[in-house]
């Protein structure tokens, strides 16, 4: 995902605040992905549910900033949980039809 297609979908038309919204966007796809896996980027690619939980994320970490917080311990938000347990079978049959495609190719 790119810079801008997060500035459009979280309503930030400046360029002031694009290192750490950048800084935020490859925290957020590095969390997702690791979370799923990181085997075959191409599961990724056009994938509307990992791009909306990238954006929920990187949304997250940039209006949570700060190192404080007035409460408790604050975990992950629930949507992009949501997304990630959806996705996480999604890419596992990914990885068998691509270990198959590639066992076929030998």
């Amino acid at each position: 995902m790119d810079l801008g297609r997060l500035k459009r979908a979280i309503a930030i038309d400046s360029n002031v605040f694009d290192d750490v919204l950048t800084l935020c966007l490859n925290a957020a796809e590095s969390k997702v992905q690791n979370s799923i896996g990181t085997k075959y980027p191409d599961f990724y690619a056009d994938n509307y549910l990992y791009d909306l939980a990238v954006i929920q994320l990187a949304d997250h970490y940039f209006k949570n900033r700060s190192a404080t917080t007035q409460k408790g311990e604050v975990s992950i938000l629930y949507g992009v949980n949501e997304i990630i347990l959806q996705l996480k079978p999604l890419y596992r049959i990914y990885a068998q039809k691509q270990e198959m495609s590639d066992g076929n190719d030998s």
